[in-house]
């Protein structure tokens, strides 16, 4: 084998590898946007769309969030909203509507901000009201072949309530994937009062049966009126391999297998002059 053909072939091999691993999910971790708030009233969510709100109400409860999410927070059609965290300023809890009213408690160390999962954005959607679903076209699959869905969830509440609360997401995939997240038996994670749940990784190996599915995300939780926030990020379809595709950075076994077959190349090249009979 050639010098150029032993190089093709390691090339070969390390971008089949890095295609396998391509994203088909687009703006998976949220970050492209026009800031924190409620999308279709405050900001927008590019390529990602918003359904109705399950229970009739004509704007969706649904956010981009960052960091700030307990300080600053992040605005809404009625105002602006903050979950519960370490850097929650003390008194912004006495709304007409807060459960119980008033109640004007400050800073909780539940762990938020905590680490975003990828970037510096997260969607966040109330499981209890104005719950709306949101969905994207997945291109490039093929028929037969196997994928890999994973994505990060958390939970957490505003802070208009006190109360433990229950959150997760239904996810769906065409007729490919039907699941949901959590760790209880209904699917939910369990959050108490003023608290955050911390990041899960969820992980699921589907069979794609069409070249173009609808990726769906629809919170679920409770009770209604203790907001349960179901938070998400890092939404991620990639070509399923066993063993895992290789990092970018080549494999030493790839480095190696390439190296050896130049190493001989040089070696049976160097024999030949050696051997070869005098003019």
């Amino acid at each position: 084998m050639s010098t150029a053909r032993v190089l093709a072939a390691g090339a070969m091999l390390m971008a089949s590898g890095s295609a396998m691993a391509a994203n088909l999910v687009q703006n998976g971790s949220f970050e492209s946007n026009g800031g924190v708030g409620q999308i279709g009233s405050v900001t927008s969510l590019n390529n990602w769309s918003v359904g109705a709100a399950t229970d009739g109400t004509t704007i969706p409860f649904d956010f981009v969030l960052d960091a700030n999410a307990d300080s600053t927070g992040f605005n809404s059609s009625t105002g602006t909203i903050r979950i519960w965290g370490p850097n929650t300023p003390t008194g912004v809890s006495n709304f007409p509507y807060s459960n119980p009213n008033p109640h004007n408690v400050g800073p909780v160390a539940n762990g938020w901000p905590g680490t975003i999962p990828n970037g510096s954005y997260v969607f966040g959607a109330d499981a209890a009201y104005a719950n709306a679903p949101i969905s994207q076209t997945i291109n490039g699959l093929t028929a037969g072949n196997e994928y890999d869905l994973t994505f990060s969830y958390a939970g957490a509440q505003f802070t208009d309530a006190l109360g433990a609360n229950q959150q997760g997401w239904h996810v769906t995939l065409g007729g490919d994937v039907n699941k949901d997240t959590g760790d209880n038996p209904n699917g939910d994670l369990s959050n108490p009062s003023e608290g955050f749940t911390g990041w899960h990784t969820f992980s699921y190996t589907f069979t794609a049966s069409t070249t173009s599915e609808t990726l769906t995300f629809l919170a679920n939780g409770g009770p209604s009126g203790l907001p349960p926030f179901a938070l998400l990020d890092n939404v991620s379809i990639t070509g399923h391999m066993d063993p895992p595709p290789p990092s970018p950075v080549p494999e030493p076994s790839t480095i190696v297998l390439v190296g050896s077959s130049l190493f001989l190349i040089g070696a049976a090249r160097s024999f030949r002059k050696k051997n070869a009979p005098a003019a």
